[in-house]
């Protein structure tokens, strides 16, 4: 009776053993398996971060290209020039009744020029040089930059003696009523500025439009069919 009990309870302990070492070993796989997505849960964070930054430093630089594009826009919008007036610009001259034809120069100072009804009439040294129409004579001598008078007392003996001749005080240039230079050492003739007269006669001189003078001056003059003849 002992002998076979014995025999019938050692199987039982084996088999017990073997589903110890059974169970060890799966424990060991699951304490195993665990770690592997850990590197994959920590790098979801540093790409975050990395794209908040990215996007941090992008909003900066974008917003202070526009800031330094306002600010320039803004220097650029004040210094531009808006409705310029006297001289640069256009420059209001009266009406063409106010200029009788072969009267004297008048001076526009807002303008810094000479304007005058020519007269194609006028022969004389001193005259139009067959200009007909309104001229605008820039009152700058092309010499040195000194202010020219219409002086109808002056006289040029060197070459005429007639009286009356915008003559500069500085060096002696001296030019007829249409700006032509019969003596003294500007390079050329007077400047001429632009005119423009609408149809009920009014006169504007763009004082911005210069041309050199010339012996064309005459030529420059601006005619219109109410202006006094």
């Amino acid at each position: 009776m002992t002998n076979e009990t014995e025999t019938v309870e050692a199987p039982d302990e084996s088999v017990a053993a073997t589903e110890s070492w059974r169970q060890a070993l799966a424990s060991r796989r699951t304490e195993l398996a665990e770690p592997e997505s850990v590197p994959a849960t920590q790098a979801a964070p540093m790409d975050y971060d990395a794209s908040r930054r990215n996007f941090i430093r992008a909003s900066f630089w974008t917003g202070l290209g526009v800031s330094v594009m306002g600010t320039l826009g803004l220097v650029l919008d004040f210094l531009y020039p808006r409705n310029v007036k006297g001289f640069g610009g256009p420059v209001a001259a009266g009406n063409v009744a106010d200029y009788p034809v072969g009267g004297k120069p008048i001076a526009n100072s807002a303008g810094q020029f000479w304007i005058s009804n020519l007269d194609p009439n006028d022969t004389a040294d001193n005259g139009t040089d067959g200009g007909a129409g309104l001229l605008a004579l820039w009152r700058k001598c092309p010499h040195l930059g000194c202010t020219v008078p219409w002086n109808s007392s002056a006289t040029a003996i060197e070459v005429s003696g007639d009286v009356g001749w915008y003559k500069c005080p500085c060096h002696g240039s001296t030019y007829t009523r249409s700006g032509i230079r019969i003596f003294g050492p500007a390079p050329r003739s007077m400047d001429s500025m632009a005119i423009e007269i609408d149809d009920a006669g009014n006169v504007t001189v763009h004082t911005g439009i210069v041309t050199s003078g010339g012996p064309d001056n005459p030529e420059r003059a601006v005619q219109h069919p109410l202006l006094p003849s």
